[in-house]
């Protein structure tokens, strides 16, 4: 027989207070045109088309992921031409400005509606994103979404960033509340490692680029966030106790 005091006490585990999502490749979709930029670069520099399987498992997501990119290209020069490190790096720079614009970087299907959901269920909600802050906050400005988020972490607030737990760890101080009464969205493997790592439970949210991957780490993986809902978290988060 349950007691009604461990009952309450299940309930208490059981519940969601907040919510915690990454911002690139879960809020805005900045995956698809990096990938365009580094696919530019690779044709350029590189020999053939750039491997989309091993730019999506060795490059997107990780902290060192452009170096990764650099080095597969001076590894495999192509003719005469003999680019350096600085010269990749500029040209990068370059492509990105080409590409992060309004034209590519667009919202992930859904946000709205699910930020809507879970705001008016009482929700806080929070970012936490390995991205400069300057970047992140031109889009919620933007996309006009500052306004649900009670604390925007950032990786200019962290000494150490994904799959480190850092920015998980500072957006619940932030907020006030217990991990164990969070959920996370991430995108990216280091993403689910990091918000594992801060005793989060973690539901996967690939896009395109990466659904190959192994997501199984993530205690759900969705294909976008048509389906949540203050109840559909509750069942998530009883079922990784």
């Amino acid at each position: 027989m349950v007691t009604a005091t461990a009952q309450d006490d299940r309930e208490r585990t059981d519940s969601v207070a907040a919510v915690i999502f990454d911002f690139d490749g879960v809020i805005v979709d900045s995956i698809h045109p990096d990938l365009l930029a580094c696919s530019d670069l690779y044709r350029e520099y590189g020999d053939g088309a750039l491997p989309v399987e091993w730019w999506a498992r060795e490059v997107c997501g990780r902290p060192d992921s452009y170096e990764r990119l650099f080095d597969r290209l001076l590894a495999a020069r192509k003719g005469g031409r003999q680019p350096d490190r600085a010269r990749l790096r500029g040209r990068l720079d370059e492509l990105w400005n080409a590409y992060f614009t309004e034209e590519y970087v667009r919202l992930m299907p859904d946000v709205r509606g699910a930020l809507t959901r879970l705001h008016t269920a009482g929700l806080s909600l929070a970012i936490a994103s390995a991205s400069p802050r300057r970047w992140v906050e031109r889009w919620l400005q933007h996309y006009e979404l500052s306004h649900w988020f009670t604390a925007v972490v950032t990786g200019d607030d962290v000494a150490v960033r994904k799959p480190n737990p850092s920015v998980y760890l500072e957006a619940l101080r932030r907020l006030g509340v217990a991990a164990s009464a969070s959920v996370a969205f991430e995108d990216s493997l280091s993403g689910i490692t990091a918000a594992r790592a801060a005793g989060v439970t973690v539901v996967g949210v690939p896009t395109p680029a990466t659904r190959f991957l192994d997501h199984s780490a993530a205690h759900a993986v969705l294909d976008d966030l048509s389906v949540v809902s203050p109840e559909w978290l509750a069942e998530v988060r009883q079922a990784a106790c």
